[in-house]
Protein backbone atom coordinates (compact mmCIF):
# COMPACT_ATOMS: atom_id res chain seq x y z
CA UNK A 1 0.00 0.00 0.00
CA UNK A 2 1.67 3.30 -1.04
CA UNK A 3 2.09 6.00 1.57
CA UNK A 4 0.50 9.30 0.65
CA UNK A 5 2.49 12.48 1.18
CA UNK A 6 1.03 15.48 2.98
CA UNK A 7 0.78 17.67 -0.12
CA UNK A 8 -1.24 15.04 -1.99
CA UNK A 9 -3.62 14.49 0.94
CA UNK A 10 -4.08 18.24 1.50
CA UNK A 11 -5.17 18.43 -2.12
CA UNK A 12 -7.85 15.82 -1.39
CA UNK A 13 -9.70 18.00 1.11
CA UNK A 14 -13.23 18.70 -0.08
CA UNK A 15 -13.26 15.76 -2.52
CA UNK A 16 -16.06 13.18 -2.45
CA UNK A 17 -15.32 9.95 -0.57
CA UNK A 18 -17.02 6.80 -1.87
CA UNK A 19 -17.21 3.28 -0.42
CA UNK A 20 -15.82 0.17 -2.10
CA UNK A 21 -18.99 -0.11 -4.21
CA UNK A 22 -18.82 3.53 -5.37
CA UNK A 23 -21.62 4.81 -3.10
CA UNK A 24 -21.07 8.38 -1.86
CA UNK A 25 -20.23 8.66 1.85
CA UNK A 26 -19.33 12.34 2.18
CA UNK A 27 -16.51 14.84 1.66
CA UNK A 28 -12.98 14.65 3.06
CA UNK A 29 -12.42 17.26 5.78
CA UNK A 30 -10.12 17.22 8.83
CA UNK A 31 -6.71 15.53 8.61
CA UNK A 32 -4.58 14.01 11.34
CA UNK A 33 -0.86 13.39 11.05
CA UNK A 34 1.14 10.67 12.72
CA UNK A 35 3.29 12.51 15.29
CA UNK A 36 6.48 10.54 14.60
CA UNK A 37 6.48 10.49 10.81
CA UNK A 38 4.36 13.61 10.07
CA UNK A 39 2.60 11.47 7.47
CA UNK A 40 -1.17 11.71 6.98
CA UNK A 41 -2.81 9.01 9.11
CA UNK A 42 -6.56 9.69 9.43
CA UNK A 43 -9.07 11.70 7.43
CA UNK A 44 -12.45 12.94 8.54
CA UNK A 45 -15.33 12.25 6.18
CA UNK A 46 -18.07 14.88 6.62
CA UNK A 47 -21.43 13.16 6.55
CA UNK A 48 -24.99 14.04 7.37
CA UNK A 49 -27.40 16.50 5.81
CA UNK A 50 -25.09 19.54 6.11
CA UNK A 51 -21.79 17.72 6.71
CA UNK A 52 -22.04 18.35 10.45
CA UNK A 53 -21.03 14.82 11.45
CA UNK A 54 -17.55 13.45 10.84
CA UNK A 55 -16.36 9.83 10.66
CA UNK A 56 -12.63 9.04 10.47
CA UNK A 57 -11.02 6.63 8.00
CA UNK A 58 -7.40 5.46 7.72
CA UNK A 59 -5.79 7.41 4.88
CA UNK A 60 -3.28 4.67 4.05
CA UNK A 61 -6.12 2.66 2.47
CA UNK A 62 -7.59 5.54 0.42
CA UNK A 63 -7.22 5.34 -3.37
CA UNK A 64 -8.00 7.96 -5.98
CA UNK A 65 -10.83 6.95 -8.31
CA UNK A 66 -11.14 9.70 -10.88
CA UNK A 67 -12.33 12.80 -9.02
CA UNK A 68 -13.42 10.71 -6.02
CA UNK A 69 -11.56 9.04 -3.18
CA UNK A 70 -12.36 5.36 -2.65
CA UNK A 71 -12.12 3.60 0.73
CA UNK A 72 -12.16 -0.22 0.96
CA UNK A 73 -15.07 -0.23 3.42
CA UNK A 74 -18.84 -0.23 3.15
CA UNK A 75 -20.61 3.08 3.66
CA UNK A 76 -22.36 1.87 6.81
CA UNK A 77 -19.06 0.77 8.39
CA UNK A 78 -17.66 4.29 7.92
CA UNK A 79 -20.86 5.87 9.29
CA UNK A 80 -20.75 3.52 12.31
CA UNK A 81 -17.11 4.41 13.14
CA UNK A 82 -16.58 5.39 16.79
CA UNK A 83 -16.87 9.11 17.44
CA UNK A 84 -13.61 10.50 18.73
CA UNK A 85 -13.07 13.83 20.48
CA UNK A 86 -10.76 15.72 18.17
CA UNK A 87 -10.73 19.26 19.54
CA UNK A 88 -6.93 19.36 19.45
CA UNK A 89 -5.38 15.92 19.00
CA UNK A 90 -6.59 12.37 18.57
CA UNK A 91 -6.06 10.39 21.76
CA UNK A 92 -4.50 6.95 21.88
CA UNK A 93 -7.85 5.46 22.97
CA UNK A 94 -9.64 7.13 20.08
CA UNK A 95 -7.11 5.88 17.58
CA UNK A 96 -7.15 2.35 19.03
CA UNK A 97 -10.98 2.28 18.80
CA UNK A 98 -10.79 3.31 15.15
CA UNK A 99 -8.16 0.68 14.30
CA UNK A 100 -10.32 -1.98 15.97
CA UNK A 101 -13.45 -0.75 14.18
CA UNK A 102 -11.81 -1.07 10.76
CA UNK A 103 -10.15 -4.40 11.68
CA UNK A 104 -6.70 -3.00 11.09
CA UNK A 105 -3.64 -3.99 13.16
CA UNK A 106 -1.63 -1.22 14.78
CA UNK A 107 1.40 -1.69 12.54
CA UNK A 108 -0.34 -3.22 9.52
CA UNK A 109 -0.63 0.09 7.67
CA UNK A 110 2.78 1.62 8.25
CA UNK A 111 1.38 3.76 11.06
CA UNK A 112 3.19 3.22 14.30
CA UNK A 113 1.12 2.96 17.47
CA UNK A 114 1.13 6.33 19.17
CA UNK A 115 2.26 5.10 22.59
CA UNK A 116 2.48 8.21 24.75
CA UNK A 117 2.44 10.49 21.71
CA UNK A 118 -0.64 12.00 20.13
CA UNK A 119 -1.59 12.74 16.60
CA UNK A 120 -1.59 16.38 15.53
CA UNK A 121 -4.44 17.82 13.49
CA UNK A 122 -3.38 19.65 10.39
CA UNK A 123 -5.59 22.43 9.10
CA UNK A 124 -3.30 23.81 6.43
CA UNK A 125 -4.72 24.88 3.13
CA UNK A 126 -2.01 25.35 0.53
CA UNK A 127 -2.23 28.12 -2.02
CA UNK A 128 -0.13 27.54 -5.12
CA UNK A 129 0.73 30.46 -7.37
CA UNK A 130 2.77 30.26 -10.51
CA UNK A 131 4.03 27.22 -12.34
CA UNK A 132 7.47 26.86 -10.82
CA UNK A 133 8.81 23.57 -9.54
CA UNK A 134 7.36 22.57 -6.17
CA UNK A 135 9.77 21.43 -3.50
CA UNK A 136 9.41 20.43 0.14
CA UNK A 137 9.95 23.12 2.75
CA UNK A 138 10.60 22.93 6.47
CA UNK A 139 7.78 22.75 8.99
CA UNK A 140 7.64 25.41 11.68
CA UNK A 141 5.58 25.92 14.81
CA UNK A 142 4.84 29.33 16.22
CA UNK A 143 4.68 29.51 20.01
CA UNK A 144 4.02 32.59 22.08
CA UNK A 145 5.93 32.75 25.36
CA UNK A 146 6.25 35.49 27.98
CA UNK A 147 9.82 36.43 28.89
CA UNK A 148 10.66 38.79 31.77
CA UNK A 149 13.98 40.61 31.63
CA UNK A 150 15.43 43.00 34.21
CA UNK A 151 16.94 46.14 32.69
CA UNK A 152 18.56 49.24 34.14
CA UNK A 153 18.29 52.36 32.01
CA UNK A 154 18.98 56.07 32.38
CA UNK A 155 16.12 58.06 30.97
CA UNK A 156 15.46 61.83 30.90
CA UNK A 157 12.71 62.93 33.29
CA UNK A 158 10.94 66.26 32.83
CA UNK A 159 9.10 68.01 35.62
CA UNK A 160 7.89 71.47 36.51
CA UNK A 161 9.32 73.28 39.49
CA UNK A 162 8.29 76.51 41.19
CA UNK A 163 11.18 78.67 42.36
CA UNK A 164 10.91 81.78 44.48
CA UNK A 165 13.05 84.58 43.20
CA UNK A 166 13.53 87.77 45.13
CA UNK A 167 14.41 91.17 43.81
CA UNK A 168 15.77 93.92 46.01
CA UNK A 169 13.26 96.67 46.82
CA UNK A 170 13.31 99.64 44.52
CA UNK A 171 15.25 102.61 45.62
CA UNK A 172 13.30 105.33 47.30
CA UNK A 173 10.18 105.42 49.43
CA UNK A 174 7.25 102.98 49.15
CA UNK A 175 4.06 104.98 48.99
CA UNK A 176 1.48 102.32 49.08
CA UNK A 177 1.14 98.47 48.50
CA UNK A 178 -2.16 97.02 47.34
CA UNK A 179 -3.12 93.39 47.50
CA UNK A 180 -4.37 92.39 44.09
Amino acid sequence: MPEHDLDAVLGWRGRTVVDRDGEKIGKLGELFLDRESDRPAWGGVRTGLFGTSESYVPLARVEEAGDDLRVPYEKQQVLDAPRVDTDEAMSEDGERALFEHYGEPWSGMGIEPPGEDEMIRSEEEPVVRGTGEMRPVERVRLRKVRVTAQEERTIPVRREEIRLETDPPPEGEVERVEDV
